[in-house]
């Protein structure tokens, strides 16, 4: 009777397992699988004039304001497969809120439509390693990087019909090499959402964050911020206007959270107000540590 018991009750605790496990697979999708390769999406580019600059660099000389003040994109409009799109996709399953890294390289082929010296190296974060010769010595020294450079995507929403990804980008564009002339925005965001039924994109949308200042110039050896109002894709499925409703979906504040704690270690320190902070420190009676940093980032500044 006790085995009986004891055998029902392992029956149980597998069911319940098997059950758990297959819950956790039905909330995972491949998106990679389900997306058609051989449809087509028109996307079109947009790049306003700079509107505000900290130190008038692009005005600075003829050939600082030649650089600068007729940047326009290369292609207008142009059209991509589907299967451009794939390097947004994980290579496996995921569920909402799953975090992977993208191949900025081959995201550099849509940044092109833009300007032809796109190119996923930051040279403002060179990183690796230097010698420096001392007295008899040769000393090694690491350069470390500015966490600048990469891709990440995470996916935001999900619903039987939809899947939505939301991804960053950081890149550069080398306007000229003689110059050592580079347009580096902060950051590009933006959106892909899949119909899962079709396997078409239903829209797709990359952008540089309008928030003075967002970009960096350096050209000649000066260098400049500059505010420009809009620089982005837009790409648009004009058969697909049905409404979403999403199912399991995070908001647009954690995935923005998440995507820059994937950039900045700094990012993933817990942070308190200064009031709990000194509360804290006088019940335990400990001293505060504070240490002071070069102005104040923000998401869309970094």
């Amino acid at each position: 009777m006790e085995r009986r018991g004891l055998v029902s009750s392992i029956f149980v605790i597998s069911i319940l397992s098997l059950s758990l496990i297959l819950h956790g697979c039905a909330n995972r999708i491949n998106i990679r699988n389900t997306l058609d390769k051989k449809a087509t999406l028109q996307v079109n580019a947009y790049w306003d004039p700079i509107a505000d600059s900290s130190l008038n660099l692009a005005n600075y000389s003829p050939k600082h304001a030649a650089l600068l003040n007729n940047l326009s994109p290369v292609h207008p409009s142009q059209e991509y497969e589907a299967d451009a799109f794939t390097v947004f996709f994980p290579e496996g399953s995921v569920s909402v809120g799953d975090l992977w890294e993208l191949d900025a390289k081959e995201i550099i082929p849509f940044l092109r439509q833009f300007h032809p010296g796109a190119t996923a190296e930051m040279h403002s974060n060179p990183g690796g390693r230097t010698t420096l010769p001392l007295f008899n010595f040769t000393l090694t020294l690491s350069k470390v990087g500015l966490e600048s450079e990469g891709a990440y995507a995470c996916l935001r929403a999900l619903s039987p019909s939809y899947a939505e990804i939301v991804f960053r980008i950081h890149a550069d564009f080398l306007l000229d090499r003689d110059a050592g002339a580079y347009f580096t925005p902060a950051q590009f965001t933006g959106r892909l959402i899949l119909n899962r039924n079709t396997g078409t994109i239903r829209e797709f949308w990359l952008y540089l964050p309008p928030r003075n200042s967002n970009v960096d110039f350096f050209a000649f050896g000066g260098a400049d911020m500059l505010f420009v109002p809009r620089m982005e894709f837009i790409g648009r499925n004009a058969n697909n206007k049905n409404d979403i409703v999403w199912e399991t979906v995070i908001t647009e504040a954690e995935v923005k959270t998440t995507l820059k704690k994937a950039f900045y270690k700094s990012a993933q320190i817990e942070r308190f107000p200064i009031e709990e902070i000194v509360a804290e420190a006088q019940a335990k009676n400990r001293p505060i540590h504070v240490l002071l940093t070069w102005g104040v980032f923000d998401d869309e500044s970094c």
